[in-house]
């Protein structure tokens, strides 16, 4: 059995420094300026964390603050992230992520990833897959987990309802998240400040920085949007 492939998001808002990170892709952007590597950082444990390396564009020490957060075939905690970028320096918030199982393109139209990180205790990490097929987002399987004051809380039901632009490119979002014992939603909503996109094996892939207002807190994450063929239909 191969290992679990690790991915690693940060989201450096007061200094204008983004990022994602994976086998065979590495996206940073400074500002609204992405930059494409086409390889990604060896990914290994070190002092209760991680580290992530890739020379001449990445060095950082990742530090989970939450427990693992169960997304279906994907397990992702919130990290405390420091280190270097493009030789800039970076203290922010991030995530590891490890897919346990990759996604059966041949039963599915399209993978997105959310995330929403306001500060160590609050933020939202969330995973929806569509059936090959599926009319729109309501058919699509969700996996979520909300911080609240450092605990990840079980979510019901969360729905991302997207706008997108004539390219498929994902520009603003909302979001609802159901907990249980709850008698409303929580609430979120944000617009894109940055984005990129590339393909991965056939798979093509946009990746967008966010600046998200979740449950009453400013927050920056990412959406990341990945199918099989043609665009999704605006949900």
């Amino acid at each position: 059995m191969s290992a679990p492939a690790l991915a690693v998001a940060f989201y450096d808002h007061a200094r204008e420094l983004y990022g994602t990170a994976r086998s065979g892709a590495t996206i940073l952007f400074e500002g609204r300026r992405p930059t494409a590597v086409p390889e990604g950082p060896i990914v290994e444990p070190a002092d209760g964390g991680w580290r992530a390396d890739l020379p001449g564009r990445l060095a950082l020490e990742l530090e989970p603050l939450t427990e693992p957060a169960d997304l279906g075939d994907v397990v992702a905690r919130v990290c405390r992230v420091s280190g270097e970028v493009s030789g800039r320096r970076v203290e922010c918030l991030g995530t590891l992520s490890e897919t346990l199982k990759p996604p059966a393109w041949e039963e599915l139209d399209a993978v997105r990833s959310v995330t929403a990180l306001a500060d160590e205790g609050h933020g939202l990490m969330a995973l929806a897959r569509r059936p090959r097929g599926a009319a729109g987002h309501g058919a699509e399987a969700v996996s979520a987990a909300l911080v609240d004051e450092g605990r990840l809380l079980e979510v019901n039901d969360a729905r991302i309802s997207t706008v997108y632009d004539g390219g498929g490119r994902q520009r603003s979002a909302g979001l609802e998240l159901w907990i249980p014992g709850e008698e409303y939603a929580r609430r979120g909503s944000g617009l894109v400040l940055a984005g990129s996109s590339l393909d991965l094996d056939g798979i093509q892939v946009h990746v967008a920085i966010f600046r998200w207002r979740l449950d009453g807190r400013d927050a920056t994450g990412g959406y990341e949007l990945m199918f099989r063929n043609d665009p999704p239909i605006a949900a």
